[in-house]
């Protein structure tokens, strides 16, 4: 800026940064992530006068990591703030025991997870996430350090997909200069937090990375500029990857994926190798797709000529179903467990959004959701028949969510099994995942 003092954030200028995230809908109900740091307490600020506008609620939420023995005071800190500033306020512990590595990505896992858990409680669809202009720049050299590819370089979108929410990062293209004049200028008075200055975390050092850069004249501007430009790239990528996927392969409800082999063969190879990826990270339902050299192996079997032997990735059993390529999930390594209760909502081995209904009193304490698993469908089987479900590939059978009691399944949704016990079900919902990219929403360039 040559110079010239950075200027505040004007509420005109907050409501252009959230016109690029739009649509919202009417009276929005929002939340907002609100650590107390300047970051975002500035959003937080702004979000408000925002949302107010547009007759709609926003609440703040404060996770206390537990990590420090401040952080409860620091906690009830911004608490009072918000009471101050008119805004709902809720904090949620990350309770039980801490690893002792990979403490800061296992708290950031732990934050999303609060923050997704309490917007699906109540029935809030849009999280607010202070990530600015140096935070993208921070993360494109981390990506580049780690020898991403294009995906990785293309850093954070201004919009993500998560557990069924939007999450939004409105200050993605606000540089901390702006945000350090917009606290100024509102007289706000963050938490500080140690950590953010501890070099034993590669975060912060690349933090002063970016200083240094800044000295020599590569701005955090510019650095996080280069990120929009892989994220164009591969939001052009996801968008013909998505195009490929209408016309070559099918994602079922029952959690599993087909591909016309001859057309997959057939098509661009970058393309190709793209759906496949998604596919299995959709069929998989884990946080990362499969590494780039494990999948370059796979897809040399899969366009070979030679005749392709079923084989694992991504927690997924790829093989040949016909003239298909069929996509699914290796039952036998799932683990997750649910103890249903009314009307909890959840999700289930990372693929199935689950709602329970209400759960009957007498049976509440028995009851468990977990993959039904060869023995569960020979049960089933015995009761109803097999007859309705011989389109279903039989390991994907043993792959569902299957509500079970004392030692027997008593519902599989996705085989519309009830026992004859139970007049109602009590898994209203069990919905798998589809990927955004398949959805028609590439990477969101801000």
């Amino acid at each position: 800026m040559n110079g010239a003092a950075a200027p505040a954030l004007t509420p005109d200028d907050f409501a252009e940064l959230m016109q690029a995230a739009g649509p919202f809908p009417v009276a929005p109900r929002m939340a907002v992530g609100l650590s107390g740091g300047p970051d975002s307490m500035t959003l937080t600020s702004l979000a408000r006068r925002w949302v107010a506008e547009r007759l709609g609620t926003l609440t703040a939420l404060t996770v206390d990591h537990g990590l420090r023995p401040e952080s409860a005071a620091e906690a009830r800190q911004v608490a009072a703030w918000c009471a101050e500033a008119d805004v709902a306020h809720e904090t949620l512990v990350w309770r039980g025991i801490k690893p002792r590595k990979g403490i800061q990505a296992a708290a950031r896992d732990a934050r999303y997870g609060l923050l997704s858990d309490w917007c699906r409680r109540n029935a809030c669809t849009e999280l607010l996430v202070g990530h600015t202009e140096n935070d993208q720049a921070e993360t494109f050299l981390l990506r580049m350090n780690r020898g991403s590819g294009v995906d990785g370089l293309a850093a954070m979108p201004l919009v993500a997909y998560r557990d069924g929410l939007r999450l939004i990062r409105p200050l993605l293209t606000v540089s901390r200069a702006r945000i350090a004049a917009t606290v100024a200028a509102q007289n706000l008075v963050p938490v500080t937090d140690p950590g953010n200055a501890d070099r034993r975390y590669a975060r912060v050092r690349l933090r002063d990375t970016v200083a240094d850069l800044e000295t020599q004249g590569i701005s955090a501007h510019s650095i996080a500029g280069t990120a929009r430009v892989f994220g164009t790239l591969r939001a052009a990528r996801e968008t013909r990857i998505a195009g490929l996927a209408r016309e070559i392969a099918q994602l079922h409800a029952e959690g599993y994926a087909e591909i016309d082999r001859v057309a997959l063969v057939a098509a661009d190879p970058d393309s190709a190798r793209g759906l496949v990826s998604v596919l299995i990270h959709a069929v998989g339902g884990q946080d990362y797709a499969a590494r780039r050299e494990r999948l370059d192996r796979l897809m040399g079997h899969i366009l070979g000529g030679a005749a392709f032997r079923p084989r694992t990735l991504g927690r997924c059993v790829i093989g040949l179903r016909q003239e298909s390529l069929v996509i699914r999930r290796e039952y036998r390594t799932i683990e997750d467990r649910i103890s249903p209760v009314s009307g909890q909502q959840g999700v289930w081995d990372g693929r199935f959004d689950i709602v329970f209904g209400q759960v009957p009193e007498k049976v509440e304490k028995s009851l468990e959701l977990r993959v039904l698993g060869e023995a569960g469908w020979q049960e089933v089987a015995e009761h109803a028949g097999t007859a309705g479900f011989r389109s279903i590939p039989g390991p994907v059978r043993y792959a569902l969510p299957a509500l079970w009691a004392d030692g027997h399944v008593v519902e599989v949704p996705h085989l519309q099994y009830r026992a004859k016990q139970f007049i109602d079900n009590i898994v209203e919902i069990a919905q798998f995942r589809s990927e955004p990219v398949l959805t028609g929403r590439p990477f969101w360039v801000d």
